[in-house]
């Protein structure tokens, strides 16, 4: 019985530290989640956001889906042009997969000629590990 019972534990240890591994990395100091920042959302003013990739090389558009704490954003990292038509530099993403946890550096954009209302524009993205 008593072998039995040190089994037991042993592998519910063993999916506990599996199940730990897969889970999101901690938030970065200075960083918001999406859902700290779609509950108070800042326009045009750089800010970083930490979240999970998805959607990336799947849409018809550079851009890509952010996700944490129960919200999501879309990213563009490439094609954004101001209002007076000076594009913004690409962002690279060859460094990043989906599932990756990252942050985001950029702004939320809320109007204007090559915009959509909360189109987030990113001019620099971090892997977090």
């Amino acid at each position: 019985m008593r072998v039995k019972r040190v089994l037991i534990l042993a592998s519910l240890t063993t999916v506990a530290l599996v199940a730990g591994c897969g889970g999101a990395p901690q938030k970065p100091e200075g960083a918001l989640s999406v859902g700290e920042f779609v509950e108070s959302p800042v326009y045009d003013t750089q800010v970083s956001l930490f979240g999970e990739v998805s959607g990336l090389g799947e849409f018809f558009c550079p851009c890509f889906i952010l996700t944490s704490d129960g919200e999501s954003l879309e990213v563009w990292h490439d094609l954004m042009v101001e209002d007076d038509g000076t594009p913004r530099p690409a962002v690279s993403v060859d460094a990043i997969s989906n599932g990756d946890w990252v942050v985001v550096m950029g702004e939320l954009k809320n109007s204007g000629v090559h915009v959509s209302q909360d189109d987030f524009w990113a001019s620099g993205i971090e892997v977090v590990r």
